[in-house]
């Protein structure tokens, strides 16, 4: 297998002649490691492969006729927690809450106190032991379980090998004996690196740490976890759930919590339909709509649901409404449910986000990796279930601690 030289690293990383001898031969041997020319091609590749897919998103876009979305509300079905039978749930907790952690700073918290701080593991107010989204989470599923005597499996991803969340919440998922859920598989999401727009590596300012700026593999690196074969098992994810008798799967935020009654209705809505999003009708969709939003693409005698972001829908997008013209298009809330044969037979197209700081001298650049949204165009048969706002809260910075403590007490997870 070929490896680096200095010659052909100093091509390839921004700045490498401004290094020393010895943090050469380091940042070398680092990257001869964990990133060899031919990890370094294929992240290349896939990044190409994610810029022409963005384009096509916009040439479909520009060319196909836009409608609104087949989708079933919230209060025309009736749920249960039985519908769970022969369902997992992804927890997804990889984020490791920079926006918390400095809004908590802003509010006079202290940095020593906030030592192995994860956003899914902070502690609510309110709850004893420091209680933490993800904790209220598992133990709400493990109540399920044991209200239904259903098994229930459940994943949780973490960020990657190295990370914090990749180090604490495995710790406390075993120090808590997995919460009682008798299956609880925990996977960590590969990692990207964040290249220039010339696909050059980058060292942070000052080469501390002396290592390549990364990030994780966005938002569908969770999902596409689910196929990664196990090299002691020779097991996928999905191939250990087919065993289990799930045929559908779950995708929630191990950062929310929710009504009790949420995850046994996306289970029931997503009926014989192949993948299902979970959205929120508006009232109104000015231009300044930040969220992703559902809608269905005619192209020729092919439709697809898509979810567009603000960077990429049109006036168009923002005059459609449904039949009664009441409602205007419904916005992602990140949640899913899908068939498990819809992710055997299909992979993720790789996917850029709109450019991002990659550091404060360097141009603005996209990152890499996979789209949760992009799930849902894969499905031949897909539908949105609308639901009231009310159903779940999402804890995004310390604002948001007593309104979700508040609301956890609502759904009755003060009792777990």
């Amino acid at each position: 297998m070929p490896h680096w030289t200095i010659d052909t690293l100093s091509e390839k990383i921004l700045d490498f002649g401004s290094l020393n001898d010895e943090q050469q031969q380091k940042v070398l041997a680092l990257m001869n490691t964990t990133c060899p020319p031919s990890v370094y091609e294929k992240q290349c590749t896939m990044r190409r492969n994610a810029l022409a897919h963005s384009n096509r998103i916009k040439e479909l876009l520009a060319s196909g006729r836009q409608d609104f979305p087949p989708f079933v509300t919230a209060g025309s079905l009736t749920a249960n927690a039985e519908a769970l039978s022969g369902f997992a749930i992804v927890f997804t907790a990889g984020g490791e809450g920079e926006r918390l952690r400095l809004s908590l700073e802003q509010k006079g918290i202290p940095k020593s106190s906030l030592a192995d701080f994860t956003k899914a593991t902070f502690g609510l107010p309110g709850f004893p032991d420091a209680t933490g989204t993800l904790s209220l989470n598992l133990r709400m599923v493990a109540d399920l379980c044991a209200k239904t005597g259903i098994d229930i499996p459940v994943i949780v991803t973490t960020g990657p090998y190295g990370s914090v969340t990749a180090r604490v919440i495995p710790e406390l998922i075993q120090n808590s004996r997995n919460f009682g859920l008798k299956h609880l598989f925990i996977i960590e999401q590969d990692e990207r690196y964040f290249l220039t727009n010339d696909e050059q590596i980058v060292l942070p300012l000052n080469g501390t740490p002396l290592k390549p700026i990364t990030h994780p593999d966005e938002t569908g690196g969770p999902i596409m976890k689910l196929k990664s074969i196990d090299g002691i098992t020779g097991l996928s994810v999905l191939d250990r759930l087919q065993k289990l008798g799930c045929t559908g799967t779950i995708i929630v935020q191990a950062t929310a919590l929710y009504d009790q009654s949420l995850l046994p209705l996306m289970a029931t809505a997503l009926g014989e339909h192949d993948c299902l999003g979970v959205g929120i009708l508006r009232k109104d969709f000015p231009e300044s709509d930040p969220y992703g939003t559902f809608v269905s693409i005619t192209s020729g005698s092919t439709v697809t649901l898509q979810i567009l972001e603000q960077d990429v829908r049109n006036d168009d997008t923002r005059t459609i409404t449904d039949a009664s013209h009441r409602w205007h298009l419904p916005f992602n809330t990140g949640f899913y449910a899908f068939r498990n044969r819809l992710l055997e037979t299909n992979s993720l197209p790789d996917f850029a986000t709109p450019p991002k700081e990659l550091r404060p001298d360097l141009p603005r650049a996209p990152k890499i990796g996979y789209a949760a949204t992009d799930l849902i165009a894969l499905a031949r048969n897909p539908v949105v279930l609308t639901i009231d706002p009310s159903l779940f809260g999402v804890l995004k910075n310390a604002d948001d601690l007593e309104k979700l403590s508040a609301m956890g007490k609502k759904f009755g997870l003060a009792r777990l």
